[in-house]
């Protein structure tokens, strides 16, 4: 009995570093960490974005991922964070961010719909994270990358600067080194009773 409930425990957390088909929340606000690493070689776009918004105008935009990794049923996905404004089409929210869904990480070109805030004097920032995946349910093999963007307000007196990503090198975060440190522990647990019996 006890080696079936180490080794649900062991399927558990391998499951946390599985793909996410159904889309990805705060754990990839600093980029997909989980997938392979960042690479110059997959490259991530937005497009349709203005140099300035109008208030409250909806944009149309197309984010597109280009890279390398092998495509087969399962292309990519991403995580969008902004600063301002709401985005709907092709994306689902989660914790405060927006990301693909099951069915729509069969694909490397998503149309969103950017409405810029109804304030015209704001900067809205826009920081995404593009995966490109290869569809063998690991995260081994996959790429990802990131970019930035500014757009400001006809009002906006600031600076317009992207935000740093200086933190989306594929740097293992504390929590990913925490659910692996759990993993680790958990398999050497089952190899101890294994050999035990």
């Amino acid at each position: 009995m006890r080696k079936v409930v180490v080794l649900l425990v062991i399927l558990a957390f391998v499951g946390q570093t599985q793909a996410l088909p159904d889309g990805i929340g705060s754990v990839g606000d600093n980029g997909c960490a989980c997938h392979g690493g960042s690479d110059d070689s997959t490259n991530v776009t937005l497009s349709g974005l203005p140099e300035i918004y109008n208030a409250s105008e909806e944009y149309e935009l197309t984010l597109t991922l280009e890279s390398p990794v092998e495509q087969n049923d399962v292309k990519g996905g991403f995580r969008i964070l902004i600063s301002q404004g709401v985005l709907t089409g092709e994306v689902q929210e989660i914790d405060g961010g927006y990301t693909h869904n099951s069915s729509l990480n069969k694909q490397r070109s998503w149309t969103i719909n950017w409405t810029a805030p109804q304030q015209d004097d704001k900067l809205a920032t826009f920081v995404i994270h593009g995966n490109a995946v290869n569809g063998n349910g690991q995260p081994t093999g996959d790429e990802w990358h990131s970019l930035s963007l500014a757009v400001a307000g006809p009002n906006y007196t600031g600076d317009v600067n992207a935000p740093d990503l200086g933190d989306t090198t594929g740097k293992i975060t504390n929590r990913q080194f925490a659910v692996a440190g759990v993993g680790l522990l958990a398999i050497l647990t089952l190899a101890f009773f294994v050999i035990k019996d």
